[in-house]
């Protein structure tokens, strides 16, 4: 007996449950029926002509899934978001049973058709036709998916230590400014993330977001820059060989093809377009006259070391400028046969003896090469680090600014 009981009241319970769902049902299908009785989704939702729609646009960063300096091209993962006001879309929430929103597909309302303008993959429109919720007041929100590919000006001047202000326009294609006033939605935090640029007098009424963000810069720091000064560590230790070593040339000329390389492969990062020249290709170049005038000198000091006196007779102004040259200076440490050679050479011309021997001479030679081999060493030094030290502190104050738009 309890068993039937308590079926029957389980039974009953359902039944009221299906009742008060079709209830609900056919209470929200009545509400739809009489909104869009001689709804025309053609017309736009003003009572005379010469009003004008007001239409709120924002936009949530969802990703950022590229940007494409090559190209030029920034790619986002955004959510729109738009609101507007139909006054043929309200009703009285009492008498459909207190419900206050409905979920309407979007190709059944008006809708004020803002599509990106600068986009660079023709997609003009959104990825995914949600609903809209339609308030009773009348308000619709439409939030909206999307994956745009937007053109963007990049500013390599300070690459890879840059930061880029890209902008999305969006605009009505049908209806013009004197139709449709685009209005700007904050976010949140109601913190002003984006521009508005409305021409009152344009054909079209337009929205411009822009979005401003740095560079990561780690992965071309460690690729590129690190290996770019190590190759200029070995362009100035060059000079430190001996004066007589052949491999003074193959490791000036193999240092010379590594930045050859490095400039290829910043070649295809680089826009062809672009209207200046990138910090750190300027480096690799001011590496590259470096390196290259290396090699020059290094031919001039094997030059200098190979001569003989059977080749060469030594002018009387650089046997002059041989008795200021003091090895301290240049931290040189001579072998001894040439400190003995160079004593010799000493003694002679304070006893202004007048002929030379054969030894003496090449000996004068090989230390004037070696002189100036470590006198290009030390200017070396000096221009590299000063160079690397002007180039990547200039890029250390090009900080994102705190308002980067106008």
């Amino acid at each position: 007996m309890r068993m039937e009981v308590r079926i029957m009241a389980l039974a009953v319970l359902c039944g009221c449950l299906c009742l008060g769902l079709t209830g609900a049902s056919e209470t929200e299908r009545r509400l739809l029926q009489n909104l869009f009785h001689n709804y025309n989704l053609k017309v736009r939702p003003v009572a005379s002509w010469e009003e004008r729609v007001m239409v709120r646009v924002g936009m949530t960063l969802s990703q950022l899934v590229s940007l494409n300096a090559k190209n030029g091209e920034m790619t986002t993962n955004v959510f729109m978001n738009l609101l507007w006001t139909d006054y043929r879309l309200s009703w009285n929430p009492e008498e459909y049973d207190d419900i206050k929103v409905v979920r309407v597909p979007p190709r059944k309302v008006w809708r004020p058709d803002v599509y990106l303008i600068n986009n660079n993959d023709g997609q003009f429109d959104v990825a995914l036709y949600v609903n809209v919720l339609v308030y009773s007041n009348g308000v619709v929100t439409w939030l909206p998916p999307a994956i745009y590919r937007s053109s963007c000006a990049i500013e390599v001047a300070y690459f890879p230590f840059d930061w880029q202000n890209c902008s999305m326009v969006f605009a009505s294609y049908t209806y013009d400014a004197s139709e449709v006033d685009l209005q700007y939605f904050l976010d949140e935090d109601d913190k002003e993330i984006q521009e508005i640029v409305i021409d009152e007098n344009a054909f079209t009424a337009q929205q411009e977001a822009r979005e401003a963000g740095p560079r990561k810069p780690l992965f071309y720091v460690v690729n590129i820059i690190v290996p770019c000064i190590l190759i200029s560590v070995l362009a100035i230790f060059v000079f430190y060989l001996p004066p007589g070593a052949g491999e003074k040339m193959t490791l000036s000329i193999s240092v010379l093809i590594a930045l050859t390389v490095f400039m290829l492969l910043l070649a295809n990062k680089v826009p062809e377009t672009s209207l200046a020249t990138p910090i750190i290709v300027n480096y690799v170049m001011f590496t590259m006259i470096l390196v290259t005038f290396s090699v020059i000198l290094s031919v001039v000091v094997l030059n200098l070391h190979h001569r003989s006196s059977n080749t060469h007779q030594m002018p009387m102004w650089v046997r002059k400028l041989q008795r200021y040259f003091d090895t301290d200076h240049y931290c040189l440490v001579l072998p001894p046969n040439l400190k003995a050679a160079i004593a010799g050479v000493t003694y002679m011309s304070e006893q202004l003896q007048k002929q030379d021997t054969d030894d003496t001479i090449t000996g004068d030679w090989q230390y004037i090469a070696l002189v100036v081999d470590r006198l290009f060493f030390w200017l070396f030094v000096v221009i590299t680090g000063l160079g690397t030290l002007a180039m990547f502190l200039d890029a250390s104050f090009n900080y994102t600014p705190d308002q980067p738009f106008p």
